[in-house]
């Protein structure tokens, strides 16, 4: 192997891990931002914040802290709707 190839070989590698790095990252991204407010909640399913209000009278999770803010975890209303589909 001469340096030229050892070069390209260690370029493919550094890449290769940069490349990992930047899709953990993305991957962490999307996990922390699974939980919402209800607006985004709603904005995400393109809903109005009623039909998603109506949703969790019908048994949809919701997330209710101390304060009475409403949270919603994307995932698992997705999940709900998938359940609940006709």
């Amino acid at each position: 192997m001469n340096v030229e190839q050892t070069l390209i070989a260690w370029r493919k590698e550094e890449f290769s891990q940069a490349y990992k790095m930047m899709k953990e990252a993305l991957d962490a991204a999307k996990e922390e931002s699974d939980i919402v407010k209800q607006k985004d909640c709603a904005l995400f399913f393109n809903v109005s914040v009623n039909t998603l209000k109506d949703w969790v009278r019908q048994g949809a999770p919701e997330i209710r802290l101390e304060s009475g803010s409403p949270y919603y975890s994307k995932k698992a209303i997705r999940e709900w709707l998938l359940q609940h589909q006709k």
